[in-house]
């Protein structure tokens, strides 16, 4: 069976459709667009319709079944939009993206699904990536935000751990591009745009080091407390974070040695696809 996995976000619409049967990306469909996220309702659907279109139009079908991820917050099941405040697709707020996606496509609203982004992410992984084969597992994206998902004895479930009660406030504000570019300035003084200028080898110093060295605590401590070994048989991890996995990772396997715990972390294999994937796989 063949469905349209789609990935939504701020700024962009990604789409592959997947062969569900081997968990098989049909890349000859592949379409990315770039979409303005203040745009009126109209613009935003007629876009994501194009790109829709398009990447059907590639596989040479009309359109058919649908799997979308998108990030929250979201009626996932009746297909509404909650996004307000963030800076994005505050034109859908209320209104039933299912719906209207329908019927700028033409085609039955019980044909489009949709998902949370980080839960998407993870089944994606589960299906086809570094969470293969294991029956609990949780994952999370490091990123502009913190995403979570659990998916216990083959139950996927949506993540609270970026509201987690951590420290002086939540989880999220500890483990997030943000928290990186505001420790490195209190450090050293100086501006950074994100974790990528922290990797790049003119950035490699003692405030670098520290920033990391303290971020990679914060995720173990953050884990153990929400993940611990004995719910979970694997952590997968990714967002654009995670491309720094060497810069921290060890200090949060280090911590957990600490406390006496084997924490199997595992880097996201399939990265920006892997939400894709979770999406189509909403019909397996």
């Amino acid at each position: 069976m063949k469905v349209l996995g789609i990935d939504i976000g701020g700024s962009h619409i990604s789409a592959c459709m997947v062969e569900l049967d081997d968990a098989r990306f049909l890349r000859e469909t592949e379409v990315h667009e770039k979409v303005d996220p203040s745009g009126s309702s109209e613009t935003l659907i007629s876009a994501w319709a194009a790109a829709i279109k398009g990447s059907f139009a590639k596989a040479g079908e009309p359109v058919g079944y649908i799997g979308i991820a998108m990030p929250g917050p979201f009626d996932y099941e009746n297909g509404i939009s909650l996004i307000t405040g963030l800076h994005k697709f505050e034109s859908l707020y209320g209104l039933n993206v299912k719906e209207l996606l329908a019927d700028a496509l033409q085609i039955s609203a019980d044909k489009i699904r949709f998902i949370n982004d980080a839960s998407a992410f993870l089944l994606g992984e589960i299906k086809g990536g570094a969470g293969k084969g294991f029956a609990n597992a949780a994952g999370i994206t490091l990123g502009t935000g913190l995403g979570s998902a659990g998916y216990f004895f083959h139950n996927l479930q949506d993540g609270d751990l970026w509201c987690t009660p951590f420290k002086a406030s939540r989880a999220e504000d500890y483990l997030c591009t943000r928290w990186v570019v505001q420790e490195y300035k209190r450090l050293s003084g100086k501006d950074i745009s994100g974790v990528r200028d922290l990797m790049q080898e003119d950035h490699r110093n003692e405030h670098a080091k520290k920033v990391f060295d303290v971020f990679g605590q914060h995720l173990g401590e953050v884990l153990l407390m929400k993940y611990p070994p004995s719910v979970q048989d694997v952590v997968v991890i990714g967002g654009n974070i995670a491309k720094a996995w060497d810069c921290f990772i060890p200090v949060a396997q280090q911590y957990f040695e600490s406390q006496g715990v084997n924490m199997n972390l595992r880097p996201a294999v399939l990265g920006e696809d892997a939400a894709i994937m979770g999406a189509a796989c909403l019909w397996s």
